[in-house]
């Protein structure tokens, strides 16, 4: 069985069209593959720090049942808004304030579980709210 060719030893016509096509789908394969790649590392940042935040509220708060902004002793506290408390998490010192700092979100567009939230990037912080042993995030807007 003779893979590639005639009696001659040449490549057909069809041959060649058919390498040049599997060539170029696998070229446009691998493109779109970097694309994909590029997507999900630039939208990994974002998703790194709400796992930060969410892990240092939950240790801040008593897993929930508590302030989770940094020093605060909790119970009736100044944070309480309605009944939850709320801070603010600084991508910097990995700590959570009473008020938000200045944004430093890297997409347009960022994703908690199923909601999508949109502000242009270096303008959004992720918000902290505890409430009855759970934790909630949200991105909101940072300080000018």
């Amino acid at each position: 069985m003779k893979i590639l060719g005639d009696k001659k030893g040449r490549i057909s016509l069809l041959e060649l069209v058919i390498i040049i096509a599997l060539v170029l789908e696998g070229l446009f394969l691998l493109s779109k593959s970097f694309g994909w790649l590029g997507d999900k590392a630039s939208g990994g940042d974002d998703r790194f720090l709400e796992n930060t935040a969410e892990s240092v509220a939950r240790v801040n708060s008593l897993n929930g049942m508590s302030c989770p902004v940094d020093g605060c002793m909790g119970n009736d506290c100044v944070h309480r808004q309605g009944s939850y408390y709320v801070g603010y998490f600084d991508d910097i010192s990995h700590k959570i304030f009473a008020y938000p700092k200045k944004g430093y979100n890297q997409n347009a567009s960022m994703h908690i579980g199923k909601k999508k939230y949109y502000g242009e990037p270096g303008t959004m912080v992720i918000q902290v709210r505890c409430k009855d042993g759970t934790v909630e995030l949200d991105w909101v807007e940072g300080a000018k």
